[in-house]
């Protein structure tokens, strides 16, 4: 066993190794220009989603990783968290065969909640299930064009949703993406997914139509399979040089199947999904020293998952022993449970309207600044997690800004923040202060502090659930609201230092930092004597944990020839905590429920003119994941082969994607989701 493992990962070390180095053969014998004129005058990227100025990468208060279509091409990511999986810091998980999750700095779940999602902006963020739901987002991987993810808390520019960082997915532009796309991919888990998108530009409008539809077969212990369906559209249109419209929705619907891989012997059931979402903004030019954004978002989803028999409810909730499931729904029916039980985590509608106004104002070169108002409101229903409360709401309304100042060319200031008040919390603000100083034209130091809060979601503040009577009473409640729920506390301090060579585009970017995270929720288990509930107890949601990561991580990209390429990034995350589980619980430790280590390496070689070679190898240490329990450490590997072939009028581009390639499988979260080696076939045709 121990040998097996030993050639496995030395294969896994050899096979990036082995394109760097036939990369480096290619530069010293290729006949191609070393680089282009475009190659050389590569210069610091521009970013928007720190402070929702564009500014320099090298000038923005936070930590940024910018990952591209080419980056995300050469991953061969099948789902949009297969993505995240290069960025430092982060760490992405499959739940089950298809619910996939993303989390930063750990300390999760199977509903990771303290990192903001947005799509060109909007937010995507579930109140209803405090997380995103990836795959009800209305996208997929084939729509986007690049993702910003600011790395560390962002919630002084889009709020308490943005607690611990935030992920922007920008969407392919109709301009730049012109081709008719024809797609397929096929492969393991029995996958079918079958993708088209179209554009079309005019000397006023531009806009994108993408259709996509995806169906697997899951696991075949569970069965668990899934179906989505996604079309999505979006466009800019410009009635005049001062004017621009840009437009974005979406609609998905399917299922997917959910349960705990914890137990072999556990049940899945379907959950369907049916969502759809809104977005359209107003940019207009005032002058050439201020412009006014105006937007709109709509975003609905509804979810429905199969109740429970009343006699599968007892034994979930432990209230017999499982040696008594022949019987289980004939002693549920004597005790007068209901024949049907709300169990499902993931079941419930939900609307959020979300308004906004943005003034920028840039007096000269040296100032920029950016002020803004917004209105939010969210509604939530929910037979399972919001039991007889029907429609639950919340309003909330913030006030944010971000000043920009240069004393010196070499100096930049970031001062910035946000006040959100709302119906179901006390209101609060969120500030960052950072200074920026460059070394020399090309490095950059930068320093910054943060304080920011969370307040609690519809779902955690007002989440009941609980077994039902035959005249729809509680018979047990299981969990109920906490009216006291304050919200959760954040202060961060970071050093950063960012090196670009700019004659290549290769960088190195560190970020060191101290995270305190106080007042953080978490369930507490109470002994209720006296009240009308079976086991005299249930458990709520409140201030009992608490938690300081100290770490550092780095992103690096060598890319020393225009056909060769290495991105790679290394996180360290130093935790200490604990949290009170309440009444017969200990007191919990913390100090293992973030990977100490995580690390991902990328090698891109493309060893002819349409012929690409890559390979991707991720790591993460041990964990003790707040839901999934202990993992051990994982190492994977992914090779990916492309190649393109000119046909008449269009281009046919061919694609073997193979997922852990050596075949190492490991526990993804849950002890029996199990990861293999997979492999996929994908074909697109642009005409």
């Amino acid at each position: 066993m121990t040998q097996t493992w030993t050639v496995k990962n030395l294969l896994s070390i050899i096979l990036p190794v082995f394109i760097l180095v036939a990369g480096a053969e290619a530069k010293e014998n290729t006949p191609l220009p070393e680089f282009t004129e475009e190659d050389i005058f590569i210069d610091i990227p521009q970013v928007f989603s720190a402070t929702r100025q564009t500014q320099k990468l090298t000038e923005a208060p936070a930590s940024i990783t910018i990952l591209s279509q080419k980056d995300i091409r050469a991953m061969g990511a099948l789902k949009i968290t297969d993505v995240l999986r290069m960025v430092p810091g982060m760490q992405s998980y499959n739940v089950t065969a298809n619910r996939s999750a993303a989390t930063y700095h750990g300390m999760s779940d199977d509903h990771p909640g303290r990192m903001e999602v947005m799509i060109n902006g909007h937010s995507v963020y579930l109140p209803l299930l405090s997380t995103v739901a990836w795959e009800t987002i209305g996208i997929t991987v084939q729509d986007i064009d690049y993702i910003e993810v600011v790395r560390g808390s962002n919630a002084p520019a889009y709020g308490s949703n943005a607690f611990l960082g935030a992920i922007n997915i920008v969407t392919k532009s109709p301009i730049s993406d012109q081709n008719n796309k024809l797609s397929t991919t096929q492969g393991a888990l029995n996958s079918q997914q079958y993708g088209f998108s179209h554009s079309e530009t005019s000397d006023s409008i531009a806009y994108r139509l993408s259709t996509h539809f995806e169906e697997n077969d899951g696991y075949n212990i569970y069965d668990d399979g899934f179906l989505n369906r996604v079309v999505n559209l979006s466009g800019t249109y410009t009635p005049s040089f001062a004017d621009t419209i840009d437009f974005n929705m979406g609609v998905s619907s399917g299922f997917i199947y959910l349960g705990q891989a914890d137990n072999i012997d556990n049940n899945f059931s379907p959950r369907e999904h049916e969502s759809n979402f809104q977005h359209i903004r107003w940019n207009h030019i005032l002058d050439a020293e201020n412009e006014l954004g105006l937007s709109f978002t709509h975003n609905y989803l509804d979810l429905n998952e199969e109740f429970t028999s009343s006699g599968d409810a007892l034994i979930f909730y432990q209230q017999i022993p499982t040696n008594l499931y022949p019987f289980a729904d004939a002693i549920a029916d004597g005790l007068g449970l209901a024949s049907i039980q709300p169990l499902g985590s993931e079941h419930g509608t939900m609307h959020l309207y979300d308004l906004e106004l943005e003034h920028r104002y840039n007096p000269n070169s040296n100032i920029s600044t950016i002020w803004g108002l917004g209105y939010r409101n969210e509604s939530a229903k929910s037979d399972t997690l919001l039991v007889n409360q029907g429609t639950v709401t919340e309003d909330k309304w913030r006030l944010f800004g971000n000043v920009q100042w240069k004393p010196l060319q070499q100096l930049a200031f970031n001062a910035g923040g946000m006040f959100e008040s709302t119906s179901i919390a006390a209101a609060h603000f969120s500030p960052r202060l950072a200074a920026n100083y460059s070394l020399t034209p090309s490095s950059t130091i930068r320093v910054s502090a943060t304080k920011a809060y969370r307040t609690p979601s519809l779902l955690e503040k007002n989440g009941l659930s609980a077994l039902l009577n035959n005249s729809g009473g509680y018979y047990d409640l299981v969990a109920i609201p906490n009216p006291d729920l304050e919200p959760e506390e954040l202060t961060s301090y970071e050093l950063g230092y960012f090196h670009q060579w700019k004659e290549t585009g290769s960088f190195l970017d560190i970020r060191v930092f101290t995270e305190k995270i106080d007042n953080a929720f978490n369930s507490y288990y109470i002994n209720a004597l006296g009240v009308d509930d079976v086991d005299d107890g249930y458990r709520m949601l409140t201030n009992s944990a608490k938690w300081k990561n100290i770490g550092a991580e780095f992103q690096f990209k060598l890319q020393p020839h225009p056909n060769f390429s290495v991105l790679t990034n290394y996180s360290y995350i130093n935790t200490k905590g604990e949290r009170d589980r309440g009444y017969g619980r200990d007191i919990d430790s913390l100090d293992d429920r973030t990977p100490m280590h995580t690390a991902a390496l990328l090698t891109e070689w493309k060893a002819t003119n349409t012929l690409s070679i890559s390979a991707a190898q991720y790591y993460m240490s041990k964990v003790n994941w707040l839901e999934g329990s202990h993992r051990e450490q994982y190492r994977r590997t992914d090779l990916i082969l492309s190649d393109s072939f000119r046909l008449k009028n269009a281009v046919l581009n061919t694609r073997l994607i193979v997922q852990n390639l050596f075949d190492d499988p490991y526990e993804d979260f849950y002890e029996y989701n199990i990861f293999d080696r997979r492999a996929y076939i994908q074909l697109q045709l642009d005409f």
